[in-house]
Parts: structure tokens; C-alpha cells; sequence
């Protein structure tokens, strides 16, 4: 993907577009078959974070601390939990 955004910002969107649309078409297609329907929630579930991560970016950028310091106490929450189990 990065030689595709060297080329051109256009070219990277429509890439990255016809990636997202073929996988959702297979999944979509493959919609009887169980592991499709538990990948398709997983995939949901990625890109739902990936939006948060990237409302986060966007707002740090324009001088909002606010999310970036929410998303790093949830990001912390793992590490945390992992502490109180050793």
C-alpha cells in the first residue's frame, strides 16, 4: 500500500476501497457458512476500533487531548489486568 500512496492519494483511496468491498462481497456471498459469519463480526469489530484509533488521531491533530487520553487508559486495561493474574 505504500508504493500505492507514493503514486497518488486517488490511487490509494480506490485500492483501499476495492479491498474493503471484495472482502465484504466473499463474506457477504459466504454468509451461510458459519466461520464467514463469525469473521464478518470479527471484521466489524477491528474496524470499529480502527474508527475509534482514528477519531483519537483526528482530534489530536486539531489540538483536543481529550480521546488520546481515554483510549490510553482503555489501552491500558490489559496490561493492567495481566498484573493482577501474575
Amino acid at each position: 500500500m505504500a508504493r500505492v500512496l507514493n503514486h497518488s492519494e486517488t490511487s490509494f483511496l480506490g485500492v483501499k476501497f476495492i479491498v474493503g468491498a471484495f472482502a465484504a462481497y466473499v463474506l457477504y456471498r459466504c454468509a451461510h457458512i458459519r466461520l464467514a459469519r463469525r469473521g464478518m463480526t470479527f471484521v466489524l469489530g477491528v474496524y470499529v476500533a480502527l474508527m475509534l484509533v482514528h477519531t483519537a488521531t483526528g482530534c489530536a491533530a486539531l489540538g483536543w487531548q481529550g480521546p488520546l487520553v481515554v483510549l490510553g487508559y482503555f489501552g491500558g486495561i490489559p496490561g493492567a489486568f495481566l498484573g493482577l493474574l501474575s
